[in-house]
């Protein structure tokens, strides 16, 4: 394991360890003890893309989560924030044509959050070729 992997997984599990400690395991969302080192997320109260860069920083605008609360926020409807285009069932957005289009006119990449690539097989053959 790389020694910078390690770093960041012996930090997590220090940080986990003293939010058990004093009673700070709790989600901001659903208000839930986070009960595993690996549900663990740090979040952003208010958004920082849309306050500028000073909140990523504000340690009063950091709070905790289980990984699947701060991953649902960010494409829930209502949240106010949306870094994902969710569409119509069977769709993915397509960042270069601005469009919801049939999943089958994508590659599958398990890295993004839906599955998806983020340009459809055609925008990707067009930029293979210029």
């Amino acid at each position: 394991m790389p020694y910078g992997t390690a770093g960041n997984r012996l930090r997590k599990l220090i940080m986990f360890h003293l939010l058990e400690r004093h009673c700070e395991n709790v989600c901001f969302k659903c208000e839930k003890p986070i009960e595993k080192v690996e549900e663990l997320s740090i979040e952003h109260i208010r958004p920082w893309q849309l306050g500028g860069s000073h909140l990523f920083w504000d340690m009063s605008n950091i709070a905790f989560s289980h990984l699947k609360c701060n991953r649902q926020s960010v494409s829930k409807p209502g949240s106010g924030f949306k870094l994902r285009k969710v569409g119509p069932e069977g769709t993915a957005w397509c960042n270069r044509c601005k469009d919801f289009l049939p999943v089958e006119r994508f590659h599958k990449n398990r890295a993004n959050w839906n599955g998806y690539s983020n340009r459809c097989l055609s925008c990707v053959r067009e930029s293979a070729s210029l």
